[in-house]
């Protein structure tokens, strides 16, 4: 929660264009100023506490700290609502080891609205430090969040065609955690381009999030996604909370 509202203040503070180019992240994607300000905010407190954990984070990749876990870190997930003025984006942080199913937690805090999700292995999800479960399926009353960019495949039109109302956020770590509060039955995330499929980075914390509220998150294909923590990892998938919203888009 400290390094949270580490990086909240930061990104508050930010006198620059927010939305400047200042390098290349960890992937070669372009960095924006947002996000490394928000970066250096969460390693500066690290350092200050002496916090012995290492750092995988989208903008400087892997970090050696002299830790046995490490701290995989998305400082701001929306970065491009950001800057746009669109209120939707995260910072999204998990402790793991080595791969997303022994993550044991994570924190998805709102950067607009200042909510907190958080969740702990065997111990469920709170928002605001209230538990909140996933919503029974009414398929009457479906809302799904399915990504529809130019880079979408072919079957995300097909899927959002079978709810009855369709969002999405753009922000990966939110989208899901749509899904662990009940307000949103499954989101739906299928690129065609495989430098735009969601990064470990990205949804580290909202997995344990969405699993730990009673949901899963799976590959297209219908198995559990478990990427490696480390640079470069990528996927597709769906999260959902009720099996019965994963059967209606088969």
């Amino acid at each position: 929660m400290e390094l949270a509202e580490a990086v909240q203040r930061a990104i508050q503070e930010i006198a620059d264009d927010p939305g400047e180019i200042v390098g290349r992240g960890a992937d070669g994607a372009p960095s924006h100023r947002i996000d490394r300000v928000a970066e250096r905010a969460v390693l500066q407190l690290l350092d200050y506490e002496d916090v012995r954990i290492n750092v995988l984070s989208e903008e400087a990749g892997y970090v050696d700290r002299d830790g046995d876990k490490t701290l995989v870190l998305d400082p701001v997930d929306g970065t491009h609502n950001a800057i746009r003025g669109v209120p939707a984006y995260a910072v999204s942080m998990a402790i793991g080891r080595e791969r997303l199913s022994d993550v044991e937690e994570g924190l998805v805090r709102d950067l607009v609205t200042g909510a907190s999700f958080h969740a702990r292995k065997g111990r469920g999800t709170t928002l605001n430090g209230r538990p909140i479960r996933v919503r029974r399926f009414v398929p009457d009353d479906s809302l799904f969040s399915v990504y529809l960019g130019t880079n979408a495949a072919p079957d995300a039109a097909r899927v959002a065609s079978k709810a009855r109302r369709v969002r999405n956020l753009g922000a990966a770590s939110l989208d899901m955690c749509l899904v662990a509060r009940g307000a949103a039955d499954l989101y739906y995330m299928h690129t065609a381009v495989h430098e735009t499929k969601l990064r470990v980075v990205d949804i580290a914390a909202s997995t344990l999030i969405v699993r730990e509220a009673g949901g899963a998150v799976e590959t297209l294909d219908g198995g559990d996604v478990d990427l490696a923590l480390r640079t470069g990892e990528r996927t597709d998938l769906v999260a959902f909370g009720d099996a019965r919203a994963r059967e209606a888009i088969r």
